[in-house]
């Protein structure tokens, strides 16, 4: 928000301003849920199922485990939009869940039979793992 749609936007402002649009886009969504139209399943289907059968699970094995290759992501994300254009499964709800179970079995059996990437870019990658991080009590969650 801070330059982009406010000038000079302090932190408590930012704070603030992001709670009023969670607020209310909460709001929104109970009272789409209360009387849901159709076409809201059938985009949420789409939008939710196959976006998130595309990118769910190379992104959570890619969190984990250093051996997801750039061809089991492709896969997982032809995997989950596909059915977006061949329509295999007629409810979106129902293609959206089995798009996500897609992209988990997809990416570790691609990953498994496609070259892997270099071992000491991806070592780089997750070092950020091992990297030891001081906070304020101020900024942390404990409180």
């Amino acid at each position: 928000l801070k330059d982009n749609v406010m000038k000079d936007m302090d932190e408590k402002k930012q704070v603030r301003t992001m709670q009023a649009l969670v607020v209310f886009f909460i709001v929104l969504s109970v009272v789409i849920a209360l009387d849901p139209p159709t076409f809201i399943a059938q985009l949420m289907g789409i939008s939710w199922g196959a976006l998130a059968g595309a990118f769910l699970a190379p992104f959570m094995y890619g969190l984990y485990w250093k051996g997801v290759t750039r061809a089991a992501v492709w896969a997982s994300f032809a995997a989950g939009v596909s059915n977006m254009y061949f329509h295999y499964i007629a409810s979106p709800i129902n293609a959206g869940a089995a798009a996500m179970i897609a992209g988990l079995i997809v990416v570790p059996a691609v990953s498994v039979v496609t070259p892997k990437p270099d071992k000491a870019k991806v070592d780089e990658i997750f070092m950020c793992y091992e990297e030891k991080v001081t906070i304020s009590k101020k900024r942390s969650l404990e409180e």
